[in-house]
């Protein structure tokens, strides 16, 4: 996905994360769309990484 896509569609998932779920971990919504556009023809890897990032996020969130 040529970069401009890749920042579009960030941006378009930070708006709706904004608007419909504020709460929800921004950073780990964008390691999700990341591991996916690094991956997309490896559904393990891209699945390691989403694994990665989600438990990033509980540890953070369960530090505050």
């Amino acid at each position: 996905m040529p970069k401009s896509e890749l920042e579009d569609l960030l941006a378009t998932v930070e708006a709706l994360r904004l608007e419909l779920h504020p709460k929800l971990d921004g950073v780990f919504l964008q390691a999700v769309v990341r591991a996916e556009e690094e991956n997309p023809e490896d559904d393990e890897l891209a699945s390691q990484a989403i694994e990665r990032a989600l438990k990033k996020s509980l540890k953070v969130e369960g530090s505050r």
